[in-house]
């Protein structure tokens, strides 16, 4: 009887749908595109890591980025992005902000360019299937670029 109970139950935890783990997410570039008075274009690059045995197939990401801990930017992503099974990929992110929301944490210009900084970088990512949405939340550090040099 005993036996019964156990398969009836591995049964019914087999038809459960699997909540995948959320990709790891890190900024890898950060770029400055354009600089004008009231607001600044950026590029940033980020790389997703598919810690799951599965693909992954985002339809989008929605992120809050923060630098050194005060929000400088959030959007939503709507380009579509498969990553492979333990595999990664990348996505760019076009954004706009207010500099000047953490200029006064740069006192020397020069070396707020060229330096790294803390980010911390959450929001979450949506799949097919109707699988909910996967939050994530994820902290390292950056050097900001001007255009293409490094």
């Amino acid at each position: 009887m005993n036996w019964l109970v156990l398969a009836m139950f591995l049964t019914a935890c087999a038809n459960l749908p699997i909540q995948p783990l959320a990709p790891q997410i890190s900024l890898t570039d950060f770029k400055v595109a354009n600089l004008g008075v009231f607001e600044q274009n950026y590029v940033l690059q980020l790389r997703l890591k598919n810690p799951n045995p599965f693909p992954m197939p985002l339809t989008n990401l929605d992120y809050i980025l923060y630098i050194n801990d005060q929000e400088f930017t959030r959007g939503i992503s709507e380009q579509p992005l498969t990553l492979p099974a333990l595999g990664e990929n990348s996505l760019e992110l076009k954004v706009t902000s207010n500099l000047w929301r953490i200029v006064e944490q740069w006192r020397n210009w020069e070396v707020g360019f060229t330096r790294q900084f803390n980010y911390r970088l959450t929001g979450g990512v949506n799949m097919l299937n109707g699988v909910p949405k996967i939050p994530f939340e994820y902290k390292g550090e950056v050097m900001l670029t001007w255009g293409g040099k490094n």
